[in-house]
């Protein structure tokens, strides 16, 4: 066997070498297609339920023990609430709910966001949920309570304070928490 190769051979060879750097070395052509890959539609989620509560606390007023108890569920007879995003909410209802040493009811109401629609802006009202109540302070012949009515996704911070006093005699009275959170006592507005 020659190592020498024939002339027609080594053409062959040089032809498919200079072919292939030639392809090797080419610029790619760029394509002016647009791939987008065609939207899967979802399902649309279940509407959002926040987590429901009790809590309860003894507190002495006006001399006397007396237990407080709140308590925050789903209502889902209330219309429900959709956000910017579109994600449904369900709203709630939080009762308030205090009790004698003995075990009598002092007070007993259950509170909606509707309870607080001469505070708040009625397109806000529609956009949001009930969200809190916690019992702030015994202030003298008052207990003081801290409400808020919000978005209610828990990612969010908006929501529009109010103070709901209880009376020694059973009235309530609401209005809009105008004090900034310091902590100092704010003087009354």
């Amino acid at each position: 066997m020659s190592l020498v190769m024939t002339p027609p051979r080594v053409r062959y060879i040089i032809g498919l070498f200079a072919a292939l750097v030639l392809l090797s070395c080419s610029e790619k052509k760029e394509s002016t297609d647009i791939i987008i890959e065609k939207p899967v539609e979802q399902a649309p989620a279940a509407p959002v339920r926040l987590h429901e509560y009790t809590t309860g606390e003894n507190i002495d007023w006006l001399g006397k023990k007396y237990t407080c108890e709140i308590s925050r569920s789903v209502a889902d007879d209330l219309p429900m609430i959709t956000d910017a995003s579109g994600a449904q909410y369900y709203d709630n209802r939080i009762s308030l709910k205090i009790t004698r040493a003995d075990g009598s009811v002092f007070y007993n109401n259950v509170f909606t966001k509707t309870d607080f629609a001469q505070h708040i802006d009625a397109r806000y009202l529609n956009k949001s949920a009930m969200l809190g109540l916690v019992l702030e302070k015994v202030d003298g012949d008052n207990l003081q309570f801290a409400a808020s009515v919000g978005e209610p996704d828990v990612l969010s911070d908006e929501y529009i304070p109010l103070i709901i006093t209880l009376s020694r005699t059973g009235g309530i009275s609401i209005k809009k928490d105008t004090r900034i959170d310091s902590p100092e006592e704010p003087e009354d507005i």
